[in-house]
């Protein structure tokens, strides 16, 4: 029968046998150069883009949320679109404009690209009376009824994405068949947006679609809205009140002490209240405990930092803040600007140009070839606006002073720059300017190019057009 030894480890007074002890890694020291602990706790495996319910209800009642969803949806189309087409005149351009404001399409647009947002996708479902199972023919569309219905990705389904490879099928705008609520559409019918393209490992779950603005900002979202509750729990216990009564434990022991002790407390409180004093046995005390609030401004500012930054945009647009210190908010803006051309004004340019293709169908029979761009998002102050109009007629001046415009390149350049309206810059004198030698018309000249540079407004120039033209006629 042997005999069991128990053996004691031996540790040595050095600093690499007590972490081996302990159990903790001599390289690693607190793990931050690994990934098995802070960074895989961090991050949420199962996407809350999947999740309709909490979507749709996260959308309808936080509006930190919904602010973030819609408003660089309203910034993108809130100053419309410009229609370029060498088939087209201004009042074809100004008919597609009408019929786009006047069938509600930037408004289902922006209804759609909502819940591209919310929903990782979207879409917008142009019904006519043509098969909706077959192409759409946008040739024949011109006198006939056409309707608009704003769908988010839960109201169309695929087999092509359902059933087969990813390989194939990755892409919902790829699919050849789609079903409305069950009913089968052709793809042609309807204009659809995705969210952020997911990677690869995912992209399967999202069944074609792209990922919810509210995976991103997930994180710092709980973190904003854990710190508003904790803040109301404060507050609702920011003032304590704290009765110490004798021989409390044994009181309560007793048959009926918990409801005589309750019946006490409930009358020091309504004597307190009505007459603004309280009445106490010489043995008992009371006592009122106030919380402070201190820190918590700076914690719900990192919390809206956190939020903004996540989202790509300023706290001043986000929150409603103005700008402090000595910023004018202009770089908060400028960044904001960016991130809406190419977050949303980018995106978004298929979904117009084939609204766009479906006016013209229905307006001409035809699509003509065309080209559109957004007006800039940038607001130039009204000081600032004239001093570049002033800057900019000097310089057309200074060009016809030096001969190298004539009547009709002032005219041409003041229109372009948009110095002057497209009509009054046509009643500007087009006739050639006379020699050097000759001075018939130079006063009358002159006094033009006086009242141009003094000009203020449209009605100046207006002013000098005529002075020009005057000129003219008396030669």
């Amino acid at each position: 029968m042997s005999r069991s030894h128990h053996s004691r480890r031996r540790i040595d007074n050095s600093l690499t046998d007590l972490v081996a002890a302990v159990g903790i890694s001599a390289t690693g020291g607190s793990q931050l150069s690994g990934y098995g602990g802070t960074l895989s706790y961090a991050n949420n495996y199962a996407l809350v883009t999947l999740n309709r319910i909490i979507l749709t209800y996260l959308y309808t009642g936080n509006g930190i949320f919904q602010t973030a969803i819609q408003l660089p949806i309203q910034d993108a189309l809130a100053k419309g679109i410009e229609i370029e087409s060498g088939e087209l005149g201004p009042e074809e351009i100004d008919q597609i404009i009408d019929w786009l404001e006047g069938t509600k399409s930037w408004l289902r647009l922006q209804d759609a690209w909502s819940w591209v947002r919310v929903f990782g996708g979207g879409g917008i479902v142009l019904n006519s009376d043509q098969d909706p199972e077959k192409p759409l023919n946008v040739a024949r569309l011109k006198g006939s009824p056409i309707d608009l219905y704003d769908i988010d990705r839960w109201q169309l389904s695929s087999p092509d994405i359902q059933m087969s490879p990813m390989q194939d099928y990755e892409d919902i705008t790829n699919a050849r068949d789609l079903y409305l609520n069950g009913i089968k559409i052709h793809p042609s019918r309807v204009i659809l947006g995705t969210g952020k393209r997911a990677p690869s490992y995912v992209r399967r779950q999202l069944m074609g679609w792209g990922m919810s603005e509210a995976d991103r900002m997930l994180r710092d979202l709980n973190n904003y809205l854990k710190t508003q509750d904790v803040l109301y729990q404060i507050l609702d216990e920011s003032k304590i009140d704290v009765y110490k009564i004798r021989d409390l434990a044994n009181k309560l022991l007793t048959v009926g002490g918990t409801a005589q002790i309750q019946k006490r407390i409930q009358a020091a409180n309504e004597i307190k209240n009505y007459v603004n004093a309280l009445i106490l046995d010489a043995e008992e005390e009371f006592e009122q405990k106030t919380l402070t609030f201190s820190g918590l401004a700076d914690v719900m500012r990192e919390n809206r930092i956190g939020v903004a930054s996540s989202l790509r945009m300023p706290m001043t647009k986000l929150f409603g803040l103005s700008a402090s210190g000595f910023s004018t908010g202009e770089e908060d803006t400028d960044n904001y600007n960016e991130m809406v051309e190419a977050e949303i004004r980018s995106p978004m340019r298929p979904a117009i140009r084939r609204l766009i293709e479906i006016a013209c169908g229905c307006l001409f029979g035809y699509v003509p070839s065309f080209r559109f761009s957004y007006p800039s998002l940038k607001v130039v102050p009204e000081l600032e606006r004239e001093q570049i109009m002033e800057s900019k007629s000097n310089r057309i001046l200074a060009w016809f002073d030096r001969g190298l415009l004539d009547a009709d390149g002032v005219a041409d350049m003041a229109a372009k720059e948009e110095v002057l309206d497209s009509e009054i810059a046509a009643r500007i004198n087009r006739n050639p300017i006379p020699p050097n030698g000759s001075d018939s018309v130079m006063p009358a000249r002159n006094d033009s190019i006086s009242v141009f540079r003094k000009a203020k407004n449209e009605k100046d120039m207006a002013k000098a057009a005529r002075i020009a033209a005057s000129a003219s006629g008396k030669n």
